[in-house]
């Protein structure tokens, strides 16, 4: 990968980790019910006419679309982050099993048999 789409890449995805730490924010919920009562104070003012829903319905539509992937991104990146950690413990940890170094990557069939043998093991 070039410099630049390297840069890119890190600069949009801190941008996605702020806008989703923003979103759970205190402030962003202060925002929310603001934003709602405002809307709800329009649609009692209109009739809550057809235009009223119609919009209300695409702009949350839109919201949550957008939502669900910039959570994903971070919730993946983050994911990432704690299984390159758990590997380097487990690299480090003498005694421990290297087979268990990127198990998330297996088949879920060994999976399901690398639990089975941590079970059986934990139990005996």
């Amino acid at each position: 990968m070039q410099p630049e789409q390297a840069h890119a890449r890190s600069t949009v995805s801190a941008a996605t980790r702020w806008i989703v730490e923003f979103a759970g924010s205190a402030w962003a919920a202060v925002a929310a019910v603001t934003l709602s009562a405002l809307w709800l104070i329009v649609g009692v003012l209109s009739g809550f006419s057809h235009q009223w829903l119609a919009v209300l319905h695409a702009v949350t539509a839109v919201f949550t679309f957008i939502m669900v992937f910039l959570i994903q991104h971070t919730a993946g990146r983050e994911s990432r982050a704690v299984l390159l950690k758990l590997d380097e413990l487990v690299r480090a940890t003498s005694g421990a099993r290297d087979e268990l170094i990127a198990a998330e990557q297996q088949p879920l069939h060994e999976q399901e048999r690398l639990e089975q043998r941590l079970q059986a093991e934990a139990q005996a």
